[in-house]
């Protein structure tokens, strides 16, 4: 016997022993053949070795336990079915399965073999992917995903509208909600709120804090309860808490940073705005009403017979079930008629004149409704960008598979058919889809944060990348591989295969046809860049229109801060504090004026405002009154904000020592009410007993006139009419003063910034114990009012430069492609005569076509695009020659540019090389 014939015995026997572990089917078709194949290469030696044969045996016993669990799963999924009169056997889920695993696997191989092209189509398919997972969540957070409370579309609000008194919005007052809960059976609950900021002391350093005040009735609207203590309850309220109930809940953070999560913090007290404030509850971190980020909570106290003027209480209510918004809005508006007998002072002409009428939407709704169109177009934008992310990757795939054709061929030569082909290009391009979503994945949590610490956004503490967002890459992912692979796929798949065997790969690449697609592809590339480059274009020039806005006011070299008094303390002593206050600033280096104003333009909240009477114009008890804004001002206000005195005198400190009955107007209220005859003449904000003698009463006089300025927002059509009071009015308008804003103008050179750290010491050794609080510039606040139109500039501007550069590397890769099949032409033309300019002229030529037939196409879409920028986005002109006529010259250089360095490749081919080459 031969030195290996029992080695080879011993082989052939556990190769039978393995074998019967196979199922019957199979050893009865494959048994006997498998293993007289494995005497045959045991034996196709001369001379084998001991090693050869443990070497085969050790092989074919492997991949028979490799093929072990596949067949068995095969044998328990086959089922026979009957067909034209015989049995066959279908082919099973396994089998299925095995063939699709074993076709990513050859896929995967493929890609690894061509590691470059794989990285750019990934990184690529990353860029579109993630950008437009990232403006996804926030849609996701922002407007698709419901508020977090118990049947949240229940919950709404209602506002007011008055145009006849050129009111267009209006909230709520105490008559309205006790009308609507009184004959309104379809709203279970409402609640009223308001927001603002104490001064809180006791468990360490005074702080300024955000405080929310609402009715108990809260508490059933969101269907909330707080994580420790108690809810509200109406013994908590009265008419004595006016300006706050005697017990507060504290929100969730306050409570871990100030009070370090002390479950046992219920029953404690601190002090807010000098008051005794008992502790009775903590909100959970789950409650974002009316935002993120509230401190204190308190009781408030709605008069259930309060009148029907001062509209400036927001509600919110739950609605009873069944009733949706549009429902409860036309029940509402069915109440108005009844309105002239409840409220017995107005008749119904007064209704009719006003034009006062309700709206009500659910709470999203109106949390989201400044930012909801925004946010559409944004995700529309980059939307864009994941398309021309497609069609480049889809170009890289055309290319790629020319140049495979002879692969091809050769497979459906052999057997494979158009499935089989089909198939491979799906996988790999599906495989790229997935990679590239799990990197876009990675791209999409870095820039969710960035994105929203430029965008102040309603719900914004929401936004998360969650498995909506999973879900959205997952099927950005696979949409991507399968449409950028069906390109290559059904094109070069099971087409004819003898030219390409007889003549090769490269010769049958030629020809106007094989480029229609490559050269379509990237015209719609830079179509869609050229149409994110207009909008960006618009946004660009319209933010520069609102930089060059007159305000009325000068931003520059303008430092701003707020210094915040208790609530409830003595009118006349807190104005003459904030007088004080300014007078040692404007004593510091570098300061040229300094003025306290309740509030500061632009800022929110900026001024209060309602109707008003004219001494010299009395008017009869069906006309509607006027209507005109009003705030407080010190001496100085007018000079640090560079508000021009057009008429009369300035303010003067003595009109801040006591309460006098003057007033200020912007040139707006006096050619308004008075013809711009306005010095002299007499108003009030309360209504004058009709006893009044002349000079006397609540009237304040007219002594000066000012500029106009843009209190509300950069959006004003037209500039409204406004009244100055002194920091110590009288009786005009008592309203408490617990806060003012100072403008701290410097001196011409001085960066205001610089100056902060000094004027918040010299306020510090001045009251040591008032909060300072708000400490920006005068251009913060005009930049945080065009916050809405910058940031979409921002996010359209981005993505137009991530649209170009993807749209100008597929026209590279096109045109370097082309260089690449037509090098022997290139060198016979060369060879011939033709000078580079010529050769290059040739590349740009073809480049400049497929830029023109984009650069037609882009203008057409960026016409539709700015049509809707101009509906849905303030400021926003579609009317803009220049725009249009400077995108496609961008476009064209940019053509020029990805041009470039093929055509100087094009010129540089030595003829000889090329001729040799082919």
């Amino acid at each position: 016997m031969a030195p290996h014939s029992s080695t080879t015995s011993v082989g052939l026997a556990a190769y039978a022993a393995l074998m019967r572990a196979m199922p019957r089917s199979y050893r009865a078709e494959y048994g006997e053949e498998s293993l007289q194949d494995l005497r045959e290469i045991l034996a196709e030696a001369h001379a084998p070795s001991r090693l050869h044969a443990l070497r085969s045996t050790v092989r074919a016993c492997t991949d028979l336990l490799l093929r072990l669990p596949r067949e068995w799963w095969a044998e328990w999924t086959t089922r026979p079915a009957l067909g034209r009169g015989r049995y066959v056997n279908d082919i099973g889920m396994g089998d299925r399965m095995m063939e699709g695993f074993r076709t990513f696997r050859l896929a995967g191989r493929a890609l690894s073999k061509r590691p470059g092209f794989a990285l750019v189509a990934t990184l690529t398919l990353a860029l579109g992917i993630g950008a437009n997972v990232a403006v996804f969540a926030i849609v996701n957070g922002v407007l698709l995903q419901p508020l977090p409370y118990e049947n949240s579309s229940q919950i709404v609000t209602y506002e007011h509208h008055a145009p006849g008194l050129d009111l267009p919005t209006l909230l709520n007052s105490e008559g309205m909600i006790a009308f609507y809960e009184e004959r309104a059976p379809f709203i279970e609950a409402t609640a009223a709120w308001g927001q603002g900021r104490s001064n809180l002391a006791g468990d360490g350093d005074a702080a300024r804090v955000d405080v929310v005040a609402f009715s108990p009735d809260l508490f059933d609207v969101l269907r909330v309860q707080p994580l420790l203590g108690r809810p509200f309850t109406d013994a908590d309220t009265g008419p004595d808490f006016r300006q706050g109930s005697s017990v507060a809940l504290l929100g969730h953070g306050l409570w871990q940073t100030r009070f370090g999560g002390d479950p046992n913090v219920i029953g404690r007290s601190i002090e807010l705005d000098g008051n005794t404030i008992e502790i009775i509850g903590v909100m959970p971190e789950s409650f974002l009403f009316p935002e993120p980020g509230v401190d204190l909570y308190r009781a408030l106290y709605v008069d259930p017979e309060g009148s029907f003027g001062a509209f400036g209480t927001p509600t919110v209510s739950r609605l009873a079930p069944g009733i949706t918004a549009e429902i409860a809005q036309q029940r509402l508006t069915d109440l108005h008629s009844l309105l002239p007998e409840v409220f017995t002072g107005m008749d119904a002409s007064f209704f009719e004149s006003a034009g006062f009428s309700v709206s009500v939407a659910t709470l999203r709704d109106r949390l989201v409704r400044d930012v909801e169109s925004t946010l559409w177009i944004v995700l529309g934008t980059v939307g864009f960008v994941f398309l021309i992310a497609c069609a480049n990757v889809a170009n890289l795939f055309l290319v790629r598979a020319e140049s495979r054709q002879k692969e091809m061929a050769i497979r459906s030569a052999m057997g494979a058919g158009r499935k089989s082909v089909i198939s491979s290009f799906l996988s790999e391009s599906v495989i790229l889809g997935l990679a590239g979503g799990l990197l876009g994945m990675a791209f999409a949590f870095v820039s969710v944060p960035a994105l929203l610490s430029i965008a102040d956004l309603p719900r914004g503490a929401e936004v998360s990348i969650d498995l909506m967002a999973f879900a959205f890459a997952g099927a950005l992912s696979l949409v991507a591989g399968v449409v950028f692979g069906s390109f290559a796929a059904f094109r070069y798949a099971g087409g004819p295969v003898t030219g390409v065997l007889r003549d090769g790969s490269r010769g049958s690449t030629s020809g106007p046809g094989r480029s229609r697609a490559r050269n379509l592809l990237v015209a719609t590339q830079l179509a869609l860049g050229l149409v994110l480059l207009v909008g960006s274009g618009l946004m660009l020039r319209s933010f520069g229109e609102l930089r060059a806005l007159d305000i009325g006011i000068e931003a520059d070299d303008v430092l701003t801060l707020q210094l915040n008094r208790n609530q409830g303390e003595d009118h006349a002593i807190t104005g003459r504090f904030f007088q004080d206050a300014a007078e040692r600033i404007a004593a510091l280096p570098g300061v040229q004026s300094v003025g306290a104003g309740s509030n500061l333009p632009l800022a929110s909240g900026s001024s209060n405002g309602g109707s008003f009477f004219i001494e010299s114009q009395p008017r009869a008890d069906d006309e509607l009154p006027p209507i005109a804004m009003y705030r407080k001002v010190g001496p100085g206000y007018f000079a640090a904000l560079d508000i021009p005195l057009l008429e009369g005198r300035d303010v003067e400190r003595a009109d801040s020592e006591e309460p006098r009955s003057v007033v200020w107007v912007n040139e707006a209220f006096a050619r308004e009410f008075f013809d711009g005859e306005a010095i002299g003449e007499r108003i009030s904000w309360n209504d004058p007993p009709d006893d009044t003698p002349p000079g006397g009463g609540p009237y304040a006089e007219i002594v000066g006139v000012v500029g106009n300025v843009r209190e509300l927002g950069l959006e004003e059509d037209d500039l409204r009419p406004l009244a100055y009071f002194p920091l110590v009015a009288a009786s005009a308008v008592g309203t408490d003063l617990a806060s003012a804003s100072l403008a701290i103008e410097v001196v011409e050179g001085v960066d205001p910034v610089s100056l902060a750290d000094a004027v918040q010491a010299e306020l510090r050794a001045f009251a040591p114990g008032v909060p300072i609080t708000a400490t920006r510039t005068m251009d913060d606040i005009v930049g945080e009012a065009m916050e809405a139109t910058s940031v979409t500039m921002i996010v359209i501007a981005i993505a137009t430069g991530m649209a170009l550069f993807l749209a100008a590397i597929g026209l590279a890769g096109v045109i370097s492609y082309v260089v690449g099949q037509r090098t022997r032409e290139i060198g016979v033309r060369v060879a011939l005569g033709a000078s580079a300019g010529t050769v290059g002229g040739m590349i740009i030529k073809q480049s400049m076509f497929v830029t023109a037939l984009g650069t037609v196409l882009g203008l057409v879409g960026a016409f539709g695009l700015t049509r809707l920028m101009e509906a849905l986005l303030f400021g926003v002109s579609a009317t803009d020659p220049v725009t249009f006529a400077a995108a496609p010259v961008i476009l064209i250089l940019v053509s020029l540019v990805a041009t470039w360095l093929p055509a100087r490749r094009a010129t540089r081919v030595d003829p000889i090389e090329a001729l040799r080459a082919e």
